[in-house]
C-alpha cells in the first residue's frame, strides 16, 4: 500500500496520521501473514470480506471473512482480531463458533473451519 492509500484511509476514518499508519500495519500483518493463502484467488474457490448471514434465529451476524479453499471445498470463517491473545477470550471463541454454525447452516452437509487472524500475522484455528 502507497502513502496515498494511507491518507485516503486516515480521511475516511478520521484518523490522526499515526494511527492510519498503525492500522497500516495491522493489516500488512494480517494480508501477509500465516493466512496470505486467504486473499489468493487461486488458492480460493470463493471469497468475500464483510459478509452478513442470517443464524438460524434469524439474528444479523457480519463475518469479517468468508473463503472457501479450492483444494478441499472446506470453508473457513476468518474473524480479524486487534487482540493479542484472542484465542484466550471464551467470549470471543463463542462468538467464532456462532458464525461457523450459520456458515454450516447455509451450506448444509460441508466442513467449516474457524480461525482469528491477528495484527501479528497469526492464524489461531479455533476447534468447532
Amino acid at each position: 500500500w502507497t502513502p496515498a492509500h494511507v491518507r485516503a484511509v486516515a480521511r475516511e476514518f478520521g484518523l490522526a496520521p499515526a494511527l492510519a499508519e498503525q492500522a497500516l500495519a495491522m493489516a500488512r500483518g494480517v494480508a501477509q501473514g500465516e493466512a496470505a493463502w486467504a486473499w489468493d484467488a487461486r488458492q480460493l474457490s470463493d471469497w468475500a470480506s464483510e459478509i452478513e448471514l442470517l443464524d438460524d434465529r434469524g439474528e444479523l451476524l457480519r463475518l469479517d471473512r468468508l473463503v472457501r479453499r479450492a483444494g478441499t471445498g472446506e470453508w473457513w470463517v476468518l474473524d480479524h482480531k486487534s487482540a493479542a491473545e484472542p484465542e484466550r477470550q471464551p467470549a470471543l471463541i463463542e462468538q467464532l463458533r456462532h458464525y461457523a454454525r450459520a456458515v454450516a447452516l447455509a451450506h448444509p452437509g460441508a466442513v467449516v473451519r474457524t480461525a482469528f487472524l491477528t495484527a501479528e500475522g497469526r492464524c489461531v484455528e479455533v476447534s468447532p
